[in-house]
């Protein structure tokens, strides 16, 4: 299994990761437009994890600069789903290694990301990770 930046030929397969972390139906115009807009920025890693021709993980990672202490910048995780099917292989473990990897290379202090009510399993998976648990908030707009 190979983790690497997602192609754009993968989109359809990532439309329907998404469709099974989130239930919503992608705008695959909207989808191809972002996918270009992330591909020409260095600060967004989109990381599929491939499994013969399967898309069986992705996670995204967004390296942000920040202003206090040291200013080195940080990295936001979104996105993060495994098929169901691939589960419990590691394929969740190679993704986060690639992100926290890129992370460092870009001397990231630390890496954030917020799992929603529910998502127990995926808390889980996260802290097994080091992840450790904090406050965050979000606001639909």
């Amino acid at each position: 299994m190979d983790v690497a930046d997602i192609t754009e030929a993968q989109l359809p397969q990532l439309a329907a990761l998404m469709r099974s972390l989130s239930g919503l139906d992608t705008d695959m115009t909207r989808l191809e437009a972002a996918f270009r807009a992330m591909a020409a920025l260095p600060d967004y890693h989109l990381l599929g994890a491939d499994a013969d021709g399967a898309l069986a993980g992705t996670a995204l990672g967004i390296v942000c600069l920040d202003v206090v202490g040291p200013c080195r910048p940080f990295m936001v995780v979104e996105n993060v789903v495994v098929a169901a099917p691939y589960r419990r292989l590691g394929v969740g473990r190679r993704l986060f290694a690639a992100l926290e990897e890129r992370a460092r290379a870009r001397d990231c202090l630390y890496a954030m990301l917020v799992a929603g009510p529910g998502r127990e399993e995926a808390r889980a998976f996260y802290t097994a990770l080091g992840y450790f648990e904090s406050w965050g908030f979000k606001k639909k707009l």
